[in-house]
């Protein structure tokens, strides 16, 4: 019985949620013209009409560009959508869980190792919204946020990556994956989701054996937005929710 509901289904991360047999044969994937998210009446119907127990939102304006030339449409979806949601969950049924994707753009992103409860400091426009759509999931009782950065082994589109940046992002499918065991565990509250601390050029080598290497500085002076250092992450709470 279908009672999950994957709301940004069309993303990437939605999409790989859609292809893993455990979410696909219990969520709903609706289009945006069926529950758009800056429609509180939409989404409310939506929840009381399939009777949702559990909503997964990974909808977001993701690229920090794109956040950063059109910052309204980025609060709009990223903030004042996450807020509908909430809206109707207390609306509808406050015992619905909510699992939210955020962000390792929540974290300073200077030195790395962050953990779960480390100082949360936006260092551009996206991280930005990203705490703030945090702030309003804390207003409900059941929820999961994930603080994760993630990457499709299979699309790679740099030419380029450095060798002096580094995260702890994990490939969309092992995401996707750890999602599911934590679900199944029931887990609430906060949690990173990562891999081991590397840098963007050794990650990427591995599935695209062509990838130039360069310095973090050689992409930052062709934007006009701060991008992270080291977002790496603390995942010691995942290894012991899932080990547990």
């Amino acid at each position: 019985m279908k009672n999950f509901l994957v709301l940004g289904g069309s993303g990437n991360l939605g999409s790989a949620l859609k292809k893993n047999k455990f979410f696909r044969s219990r969520s709903y994937f609706p289009k945006k013209t069926e529950v758009n998210l800056l429609s509180l009446k939409k989404i409310s119907s939506f929840l009381k009409k399939k009777n949702i127990k559990l909503i997964i939102n990974c909808a977001a304006i993701a690229r920090m560009k794109d956040c950063e030339k059109k910052k309204i449409n980025a609060f709009n979806i990223n903030v004042v959508g996450t807020l509908n949601i909430v809206k109707s969950v207390y609306k509808i049924n406050r015992d619905i869980k909510i699992v939210h994707i955020s962000s390792d753009a929540v974290y300073p992103s200077k030195k790395g190792n962050y953990g779960e409860k480390s100082r949360l400091e936006a260092y551009n426009f996206y991280g930005f919204t990203k705490i703030l759509s945090e702030k309003v999931i804390l207003n409900l009782k059941n929820y999961m946020i994930i603080r994760t950065r993630f990457f499709d082994k299979k699309k790679i589109p740099f030419t380029h990556s450095a060798t002096d940046s580094f995260s702890s992002s994990i490939e969309i499918n092992k995401l996707t994956i750890n999602i599911k065991k934590l679900i199944k565990k029931k887990f609430k509250g906060i949690i990173n989701v990562g891999e081991k601390r590397i840098s963007d050029y050794n990650l990427y080598k591995k599935f695209k054996k062509k990838i130039k290497k360069c310095k973090r500085s050689d992409i930052q002076k062709e934007l006009e937005f701060e991008i992270s250092k080291d977002a790496s992450l603390n995942c010691q709470l995942l290894k012991k929710v899932l080990n547990d």
